[in-house]
């Protein structure tokens, strides 16, 4: 019987899954076959068992995992406090229950992100892995986000903070590095550590604690160019910590005539830690950018809390199905409720249905007390109707046009223009409509009139999009189209919700410039925004202040 989703990853059988010290002893010559060999296991697990570069679970696992959905709470919701007055709420949930749905969608990682000028301009992380152009650049990017350990996955600094590092006695950085030589700090229980030398540029150094409040007033220990030429020269370094130094240098000049200075940092790591899984954030941040699932459990909760004054069952419409993450929150509601959604997207075909199917046949427990409280035994579980269409045309369809007027909410995140790129089927919006305005006259105009036209009075549209630039300067307004759109359509806009993203490493939404940033708690986050619409004038959801 053939399984919609993949399972665990066969990382483990891989000639190339060796130990983070192995690694940076090896000669470049070896470090790039390594690269290569990395680079063909990759993509012979993903081409043969459909497993891109993913963890995954057994289906045990997710059954377990998905079990959880239904009786989540989703007190997701908290006040924004920086005075904006479009600002709904903030929406924080980092819950990762429903994160398995990934496993149905198996091409996730072969979506082109575009960030180029035209919308064949994207790449994918699969393209990294696959495409023979790229394994050059691949070999680069193992280099400086595994070998030098840009993303300090495996090592860490030896910070003037003794419980950040406990074997550290608060010794300076030439001494400390005596007595590692000497063997007088790993032993006992820290005798699988062991350290190397990176190589920095001076102007970095100054933001050392700008994410962590923790680290304000504490540094790393550094040493000098003649500091770790001497320390090499007298045998207290050896060829492995200083591998990773092209040139030991205090400054360097280009021809172009800039200048360069540069500090020595120390760092510590465990000789016997692997290369896998960590080396997979690598691949998801380095090897182009992935596609991102909408969080169930958020899809779950708004459902509910706008839906909160429409009696059951709710009929919910997803215009842009994208990767089954709303479908699972629909079927993980505790209302009753029919998911309708449609998506073009050939790589998706019959996939939501499987996940809905397993959820509903492995992860739905008739004798619960959740279960007797909210549905009737007879209702075994939420339905669903998936299409085909793109959203543009769905209003064709004989069979969609039965859901005229009966839709009690409407809540997608459709396609931001040529960003994503999910597929390269000519049915793609990005494909059909290539300039942005055609795109927003043919696919988001006609897109969003359906989902008004469906929509029942005293009820929401819930929009995700965001703004997107291409190129060093073009901004597409997606935002403020939406809005223009279904404000003329007759809704009223209510505000926007900020649904906070992960904090990635190396990304400082602090920085000026970063748009849809927000600080929350004492942190800088990204944020999606949701937009809400209201179609009529008789019931509202306040606005948190």
């Amino acid at each position: 019987m053939k399984k919609w989703f993949y399972e665990r990853s066969r990382f483990g059988t891989f000639k190339s899954n060796t130990t983070y010290h192995k690694l940076i002893s090896m000669s470049e010559t070896e470090f790039v076959e390594w690269a290569q060999l990395l680079r063909k296991e990759v993509t012979e697990q993903w081409d043969e068992f459909g497993t891109p570069p993913m963890i995954g679970k057994d289906e045990t696992k997710i059954i377990e995992s998905f079990s959880k959905l239904k009786d989540n709470p989703c007190n997701f919701l908290e006040k924004d406090l920086t005075g904006d007055e479009e600002s709904l709420g903030i929406i924080q949930n980092f819950n990762k229950d429903a994160s398995s749905v990934n496993q149905f969608f198996p091409t996730m990682l072969k979506t082109k992100i575009s960030s180029g000028k035209s919308a064949d301009g994207g790449l994918s992380i699969y393209d990294h892995f696959a495409d023979p152009d790229m394994e050059e650049k691949f070999v680069r990017i193992m280099a400086r986000a595994v070998k030098r350990d840009s993303m300090y996955s495996w090592s860490r600094s030896i910070v003037d903070k003794v419980d950040e590092n406990p074997f550290w006695n608060g010794q300076g950085a030439i001494e400390f590095i005596k007595d590692v030589s000497e063997g007088k700090v790993f032993i006992d229980k820290y005798s699988d550590l062991d350290i190397w030398i990176a190589k920095v540029n001076t102007k970095t150094i100054s933001n050392y604690g700008t994410f962590n409040q923790e680290y304000i007033g504490h540094g790393n220990l550094y040493l000098t160019a003649e500091q770790v030429q001497e320390l090499k020269d007298n045998g207290y370094l050896n060829d492995t910590q200083v591998s990773n130094i092209d040139r030991i240098e205090s400054e360097f000049t280009s021809e172009a005539g800039t200048t360069q200075s540069y500090i020595y940092q120390i760092r510590w790591y465990d000789k016997t830690d692997g290369i896998f899984p960590k080396i997979l954030q690598v691949f998801r941040l380095s090897c182009g950018q992935p596609a991102v699932n909408f969080p169930a459990l958020t899809a779950k909760y708004l459902y509910e809390t706008y839906t909160s004054h429409v009696e059951e069952p709710i009929t919910i419409y997803d215009s842009s199905s994208g990767w089954g993450g709303r479908i699972i929150g629909a079927m993980s509601m505790r209302k009753k409720a029919h998911y309708v959604g449609t998506d073009p997207n050939p790589d998706t075909s019959g996939r939501y249905q499987a996940v809905a199917d397993f959820y509903n046949n492995n992860c739905v427990d008739n004798e619960s007390e959740t279960f007797q409280k909210f549905f009737e035994v007879e209702k075994k579980s939420n339905t669903y109707e998936v299409f085909t269409d793109g959203s543009e045309l769905i209003g064709n369809n004989p069979e969609f046009q039965k859901y005229k007027g009966k839709l009690d909410m409407v809540f997608t995140s459709p396609p931001y223009f040529n960003r994503e790129q999910y597929s390269q089927d000519e049915n793609q919006s990005f494909k059909a409509y290539s300039e942005y305005d055609d795109w927003r006259d043919n696919f988001l105009e006609p897109t969003l009139t359906t989902a008004y036209n469906y929509l029942r009075e005293d009820r929401y549209i819930l929009w995700n999009i965001a703004d997107i630039k291409i190129g060093s300067s073009t901004y597409y307004p997606l935002e403020q189209d939406s809005i223009d759109i279904l404000t003329k359509l007759g809704c009223e806009y209510k505000g926007k919700l900020k649904m906070l993203m992960t904090r990635m490493v190396g990304l400082d939404p602090s920085k000026t410039g970063i748009k849809n940033a927000v600080q929350h708690n004492g942190k800088a986050y990204k944020f999606e925004p949701i937009f809400v619409f209201y179609k009529g004038a008789q019931n509202e959801i306040q606005k948190l202040g």
